[in-house]
């Protein structure tokens, strides 16, 4: 019954109610779930979710954005569907209640790799669900408050890993290399640290959620190392 009530409120979060509802159960079950009860979790879902998602945001941008350029409406795109961002979403429509985990982890808190992974399978299982009009105008609600809430400054530095490789390129170093350094934490809370190594020197370490994070975590760390050629950058 406490779930049914999560589902209940996330649609209402959503405006939108499944005609499915055991699609949208499906793209709220967690492959610890899925994998005690023999069923299909999340992520056959959130393959299609974080494309369409990709693709509706890009349409958005490039709609309430005329001046921007190419570059602009990347970095602005990346910044509304990164991990962290998806998380938050998540979060504001009261997601996590409608988690369905298994084992040792249900009641446990989800990271932000598993909210906007699930976040990503629910748009998945919408556009499924409603076809195409009904998701974007969902993505077009749930994403408003950050599209009016971003940073212009800060967006140069929303892909610091692009950012660097752009910055070896024009001093002629060699491409910035990544290596996986340890992964600490429970299944559903992990956390990845990563190094950065350019020219020789490893410039920067950081740690996320996901490998993509702590690779961004490491290429802004050495974005502000004074070591970096061009670098010193007062990049968050």
């Amino acid at each position: 019954m406490k779930r049914k009530t999560a589902l209940r409120r996330l649609q209402r979060a959503l405006s939108y109610e499944f005609a499915d509802q055991r699609l949208l159960e499906e793209a709220l079950r967690h492959r610890s779930a899925a994998h005690e009860r023999g069923v299909p979790s999340f992520e056959r879902l959130e393959f299609l979710g974080d494309a369409a998602l990709s693709h509706a945001v890009a349409a958005l941008l490039f709609v309430r954005r005329p001046e921007a350029d190419e570059g602009e409406l990347t970095r602005a795109r990346a910044s509304l569907v990164r991990e962290t961002s998806l998380a938050h979403i998540a979060e504001r429509l009261d997601l996590p209640g409608a988690l369905e985990l298994g084992g040792g982890l249900d009641g446990a808190e989800p990271g932000a790799a598993v909210l906007a992974d699930a976040l990503e399978a629910v748009f998945g299982a919408l556009l499924i669900d409603g076809g195409w009009r009904p998701f974007k105008a969902a993505v077009g609600r749930v994403f408003a408050p950050l599209l009016d809430s971003l940073d212009e400054a800060q967006l140069a530095f929303e892909e610091p890993k692009s950012t660097l490789q752009e910055l070896a390129q024009r001093r002629g170093l060699p491409l910035p290399a990544y290596r996986q350094l340890e992964v600490r934490g429970p299944a559903h809370r992990q956390v990845f640290v990563f190094e950065v190594e350019l020219g020789g020197r490893v410039l920067g370490r950081g740690e996320g959620s996901s490998k993509k994070a702590a690779q961004q975590a490491a290429a802004r760390d050495a974005l502000a190392s004074p070591d970096v050629p061009g670098a010193g950058m007062p990049v968050r």
